[in-house]
């Protein structure tokens, strides 16, 4: 394996350094790789809330410092994210860093960084950040975003490929609605939630991912059909076929209700439309201990019926630690 020049190590173990006191809340280890001063730069370019940028580190610094009272949980380098193509450029006493980081766990999020550092009295500082957030064309999901109207304004590839043919949505005259009209006041509310939590954020105070459930009744084969409206930088967005999100969520159970691990299992069945005897043969267990499994889940969750297990289940949301 190729030997890592020493600058180059030391470069990296800055930037770790930094990253890993950002995650920790520790605003003074942060402070101590930058270079505090007025030409110190922050920039970020989200896809649909612009371009931010902080000069000087008295601005950056109290913006850094509101974050971290606002978002007060603290999280490790290995539990919360990976770096990929890091790239680092050394000229003298300035260098030039740029890597992807690769958001895990409850966030899935990329980020493209940029950080330049300065060698002052032999310590390698970060002048400026640039980060580019990712945008909603990687999803892996079919994404329709809409309006408070609910007028469809973009949909990705996957979302024109399969709208035409979902058996719960619908695209029509320019507005998304459910195929079934029983359904559409739930949609049209679950649109209403988004855009009233829209208009209250400002790029500051914007939310990590936020997701409404909608249901849209059941196939031809009594699946459960339903999609989410949901939040994402700066954007209303429509999912379905959905699983990163379903998996989130039945995490979020997990933790609300106390769900065992068995529990969960048998719950994510019940969410893609199995009955017991098809979660029985799915899960190579007796029907009678599926059962006794159900009924546990149901009191946990305070409901009674499948329908509204499912609903409570992709409602849920972990409670901030």
């Amino acid at each position: 394996m190729k030997e890592i020049e020493p600058d180059h190590s030391t470069i990296l173990a800055v930037i770790r350094g930094e990253t890993e006191a950002w995650l920790q809340r520790d605003f003074e280890a942060l402070a101590s790789y930058w270079v505090q001063s007025p030409q110190t730069r922050l920039m970020e370019s989200f896809a649909s809330l612009g371009i931010r940028v902080d000069e000087g580190w008295d601005a950056m610094a109290a913006r850094l410092k509101t974050i971290m009272e606002r978002f007060p949980q603290k999280h490790t380098f290995l539990e919360r994210i990976r770096w990929e193509r890091a790239n680092v450029v050394v000229a003298q006493n300035m260098a030039w860093v740029s890597y992807d980081e690769i958001g895990m766990g409850a966030s899935d999020d990329l980020e493209r960084l940029l950080k330049i550092l300065h060698r002052i009295d032999g310590v390698w500082k970060i002048g400026c950040m640039v980060m580019l957030k990712s945008t909603v064309e990687q999803a892996s999901c079919p994404l329709i975003q809409i309006d408070a109207d609910s007028r469809t304004l973009w949909t990705n590839r996957l979302g024109q490929e399969r709208i035409g043919d979902h058996p719960g949505l619908a695209a029509a005259a320019g507005r998304l609605r459910a195929r079934r009209r029983e359904f559409d006041a739930g949609l049209r509310d679950a649109v209403r939630l988004a855009f009233r939590e829209l208009q209250a954020q400002r790029p500051l105070s914007v939310s990590p991912k936020q997701a409404w459930p909608v249901a849209l009744g059941e196939d031809t084969v009594g699946v459960p059909l339903y999609c989410w409206v949901r939040l994402e930088d700066g954007k209303a967005l429509v999912s379905f076929d959905d699983t990163e999100t379903v998996a989130r969520r039945l995490d979020a159970a997990r933790e609300v209700y106390r769900l065992s691990p068995a529990q969960v299992r048998l719950a994510r069945l019940i969410v893609d439309g199995h009955d017991l005897a098809v979660a029985a043969d799915l899960l190579a267990v007796r029907k009678n201990t599926l059962r006794t499994q159900l009924q546990r889940i149901l009191d946990k969750t305070g409901v009674r019926s499948q329908a509204a297990l499912v609903s409570s289940l992709l409602s849920a949301n972990a409670p901030d630690k």
